[in-house]
């Protein structure tokens, strides 16, 4: 490992012996260890966040009930500092630590990906709960890594749909050039093609350096009915604020993260009006896991925080629900995990966690490890008749609580 990538300041025998967050208090011996980098620091902090508090409620959760196969669980959880080469190089020594048992991935694609390239030659299950780019898995042969997110193709698919129903014919792609958002584009040109939707502006732009202004004025420009892409959370604020203010009348604004956010309303205000984007969940789903059911998730998480969780805290619930689900099936009368099982548990199963719907190509398959059974929703703010917004689904269909409201009628 280059000095300049020395994990020294983590101090990561220390975090395998003793846990990374000192409320989990002193090493004992035989816990199921459980172990994860998040970004408690760089552009990733705020939603990796979220996902490390629900990896944290959850062996909260099932530590009080009395842990898991007659076993306490630890949690053990390092800062990658939203950087991809970091999360590597830490979850390569975490395959090579004799205490962790079970591994949960980090936030975002790039990030995943290089912590299932260190670890799946290694054989140790790997959870991922918040990677959506379903090239981390397809065409790569691997055997141990498991995704739970819809696959990012699917992302804004229902954009296009509802667009092209209400008369788009034009479309602006504008998108962030990284493997995520990449991933969602991918699926965003198939279905403008089945829906029949020119693509009259395609462009992309670097890790945060996007020109929102710029790139609206040039989608007004090719007079594009729908405009949709982005890239994270940052990104969606930065083209909501800005559509107003280059004069930019589309009929629908879709964007890959932050609709789905109650602080993406909280903060923009009137300017989140009528903007949709993909969710895989909301407090107001019901949802049962091997821990808990949402209703359970959604009171803990409030009374906790004062706020509602949203879906990344419960992927990261959910991981560990998966995993604990997998340990309770294949290690009854065990002394210690069978990591081969609860792998092989991972791939075969369809069962659900609070996020919804869990299922995954099996081994052999072009596809494996890539989620083929959660289904993301289209979920846009509208007025909440008491002169506030609030987030509605609207696609799709079976599931829609509204109509899609547009920028132009």
């Amino acid at each position: 490992m280059p000095a300049n990538r020395s994990l020294a300041p983590v101090c990561l025998l220390a975090v395998l012996l003793a846990g990374c967050d000192e409320s989990l208090g002193p090493y004992e011996p035989e816990p199921i260890v459980l172990a994860a980098t998040y970004s408690e620091t760089g552009r990733f902090a705020r939603l990796a966040g979220e996902m490390a508090l629900g990896y944290r409620m959850a062996v909260d959760m099932l530590n009080e009930g009395g842990g898991l196969a007659g076993r306490e669980v630890r949690l053990v959880l390092v800062n990658d500092g939203s950087d991809a080469e970091r999360s590597g190089d830490i979850y390569d020594e975490f395959a090579r630590a004799d205490t962790i048992d079970l591994l949960l991935g980090p936030y975002s694609s790039p990030l995943t990906e290089a912590a299932v390239v260190a670890t799946d030659p290694a054989g140790i299950p790997l959870v991922a709960p918040l990677a959506a780019s379903p090239g981390i898995w397809a065409g790569q042969g691997r055997q141990w890594s498991v995704q739970m997110l819809n696959p990012g193709p699917t992302y804004l698919q229902g954009s296009v749909e509802l667009a092209a129903q209400h008369g788009a014919r034009t479309a602006a792609l504008v998108y962030e050039n990284s493997q995520f958002p990449s991933s969602v584009a991918t699926g965003v040109r198939e279905a403008a093609r089945v829906h029949g939707v020119e693509i009259v502006l395609d462009r992309t732009y670097e890790p945060g350096q996007a020109n929102h202004h710029a790139l609206l004025a040039a989608a007004r420009d090719a007079e594009a009915d729908l405009f949709i892409g982005g890239g994270y959370y940052d990104d969606a604020v930065g083209f909501a604020q800005a559509i107003p203010a280059v004069g930019y009348t589309p009929l629908l604004a879709s964007l890959n993260l932050g609709p789905a956010l109650a602080e993406f309303g909280e903060r923009l205000g009137d300017r989140a009006r009528c903007v949709p984007g993909n969710a895989p969940w909301l407090p107001t789903i019901r949802t049962t896991g091997f821990i808990a059911d949402s209703e359970t998730l959604v009171q803990r998480y409030r009374a906790a925080n004062g706020t509602m969780p949203s879906y990344y805290v419960a992927a990261g619930f959910g991981a560990v629900e998966l995993f604990a689900e997998a340990v309770e099936a294949t290690t009854a009368g065990l002394e210690e995990l069978d990591r081969a099982a609860i792998r092989d548990y991972l791939f075969s199963t369809t069962t659900e966690t609070v996020l919804g719907p869990y299922g995954v190509y099996p081994p052999g398959d072009a596809q494996s490890g890539v989620q083929r059974v959660l289904k993301g929703l289209q979920v846009q703010w509208q007025d909440d008749g008491a002169g506030g917004l609030t987030r509605r689904i609207v696609h799709p269909p079976a599931v829609a609580d509204a109509e899609v409201c547009l920028y132009r009628p």
